[in-house]
């Protein structure tokens, strides 16, 4: 099967759907990219910001010369778009999703019977606000974007997708389904559930001077952001996941347990162990990105002060080397900070590293 990718189609310009669309319009070749969405309105608004270069009211009739297509609506949407879609679009047209679940995605696909390559995908990026209005190019840089391939997946059409993963600035990752959607259980589903509990658990036990809501500062408002985020959406990806998800929070609930059993016993090692090993393992996420891309980082020993960030990427910056991402670490023992600067190939990171030696930084590759 050669695919020669020139026209893109979406389905749902969302957030995601959006996003995707002002990213490969920014950043791709002269892709064509249509798009199909229930309300004319954002049509009509992504047509006008150039996000878009044509629409269609109809799914059936809009995506019949689309090369690849990304259904980007909720989970319960899915199974009529990809009916409308079937047998109304060229028998090589690449399909994928973007949906937080792929389990379900999977069974839904095969009870439509559709015979296109069909390819799973979830973006890694996200924001607690919803909507084409929220959509933006920059989402997915530098995020890993899951593609869950199974059996009868073709490999022309994952390499296909995979670089059009990249045009967007992200990274592609192949997981299977059953994976995705227990660590995705792990990382993001679960969490939104925290944060909404403790969020709710506030407003239970609050008094009428609404104290609690009042001093709620920094720490709470950070870990219970993404309970801002669309009820709609959440309600349905808990759905879609119950399984994996009732067993994670059973996992969590007998790890709560055994947090109470150290606290009513005083057990001081077992609660300091407790909050070492949380420490210890949220520091290391950082190091995580090197698993699935070839990395091209350096990392210069700097105090951590306001601005340093800024004087730094602007020594790089007026020498023309282009910074992929840049950031202050945590997770060493001294008060010293350590920056963490990632590259896009290795001449930069060796003319960054001389540069930064240069201006008396101690630097060195990571």
């Amino acid at each position: 099967m050669e695919v020669s990718v020139k026209k893109i189609g979406i389905a749902g310009l969302g957030l995601i759907g959006g996003s995707i669309a002002k990213a490969l319009k920014k950043k791709g070749k002269d892709y064509i990219i249509k798009a199909w969405n229930r309300d004319c309105r954002i049509l009509k608004a992504a047509l006008s910001e150039k996000a878009i270069d044509e629409y269609s009211l109809s799914l059936k009739d809009g995506f019949y010369d689309c090369d690849v297509i990304f259904i980007c609506v909720p989970v319960f949407a899915m199974k009529d778009v990809i009916n409308e879609l079937s047998g109304s679009i060229k028998p090589h047209c690449i399909l994928t999703d973007a949906g937080s679940t792929k389990m379900d995605v999977i069974s839904i696909v095969n009870e439509t019977g559709i015979t296109n390559p069909f390819i799973g995908g979830h973006p890694l990026a996200g924001s607690e606000k919803s909507g084409f209005e929220a959509s933006r190019s920059n989402l997915f840089e530098n995020a890993y974007y899951c593609l869950t391939p199974y059996a009868t997946t073709n490999e022309k059409a994952l390499l296909v997708l995979k670089e059009l993963v990249r045009t967007m600035g992200a990274i592609p990752i192949e997981i299977t389904p059953f994976e995705h959607d227990r660590a995705a259980a792990a990382i993001s589903h679960v969490p939104h559930v925290i944060a909404s509990l403790l969020v709710n658990l506030v407003g239970k036990l609050d008094g009428p001077d609404n104290i609690m809501k009042t001093i709620a500062a920094g720490g709470f408002r950070d870990i219970t952001r993404i309970a801002s985020s669309s009820p709609d959406l959440w309600t349905g990806i808990c759905l879609s996941n119950k399984e994996i998800i009732l067993d994670t929070l059973e996992a969590l609930g007998n790890n709560l347990k055994e947090f109470k059993e150290y606290l009513r016993t005083e057990d001081e090692a077992s609660i300091r162990r407790f909050f070492a090993d949380a420490r210890d393992l949220r520091n290391s996420l950082a190091e995580g990105r090197n698993l699935y891309h070839k990395t091209f980082g350096i990392v210069v020993d700097v105090e951590d002060k306001p601005g340093i960030i800024a004087v730094i990427a602007t020594a790089l910056a007026e020498r023309n080397i282009n910074i992929k991402n840049i950031g202050i670490l945590h997770n060493r023992e001294s008060d010293e900070g350590a920056l963490e600067i990632q590259f896009e190939d290795e001449k930069s990171r060796s003319l960054g590293l001389e540069i930064l030696t240069d201006l008396g930084y101690h630097a060195k590759p990571k």
